[in-house]
């Protein structure tokens, strides 16, 4: 299957953010089996619209946006991860590669790792503790080797729910 293409970028994503995504895309399907009327209205329909939202319409339009980089948050080691933020509390974290247009979708937070500074359960603690124990892997070569076997689920993931919401 061919990679996910979104404004000439090949979207991969890692298995962290897929899960994340499996997961809310579960409990958006169980409200709407629930509240088929008012599902739409619940915040975790919201979280998943606003993720696709990102992933398939905002990041690829230029993923070095100075709204996606975040400075030291995760210590100068970690610069080249981007963050795009949204509802306040939640971030999805990337990393791309301008000479080949490729964005890899790492891992976005969920209501347990929300943003709260000072916080062990922080999005960014998490995520820094994460990129420490090596997965998602912090090198580019690493990160898209552990991506680009995934294009069946980011197809069956984003794109069908790209059609549903």
């Amino acid at each position: 299957m061919k990679p996910l293409e979104v404004n000439g970028w090949t979207i991969y994503a890692h298995p962290l953010f897929l899960e994340q995504v499996e997961a809310l895309t579960l409990k958006v399907r169980h409200l709407q089996s629930k509240d088929p009327a008012g599902y739409r209205n619940k915040a975790a329909t919201k979280r998943l619209a606003a993720i696709m939202k990102l992933a398939l319409n905002d990041i690829p339009q230029d993923p070095s946006g100075t709204q996606y980089r975040q400075g030291s948050t995760l210590g100068t080691e970690h610069t080249h991860w981007q963050r795009a933020k949204f509802y306040q509390q939640y971030r999805l974290f990337f990393r791309y590669d301008a000479a080949s247009k490729i964005i890899i979708y790492a891992w976005v937070n969920d209501d347990a790792t929300k943003r709260a500074y000072g916080s062990k359960h922080d999005a960014y603690s998490v995520f820094q503790k994460m990129l420490s124990s090596g997965n998602p892997p912090d090198s580019w070569t690493a990160l898209q080797k552990a991506s680009v076997s995934e294009v069946e689920r980011i197809h069956l993931l984003l794109a069908a729910d790209n059609n549903d919401n």
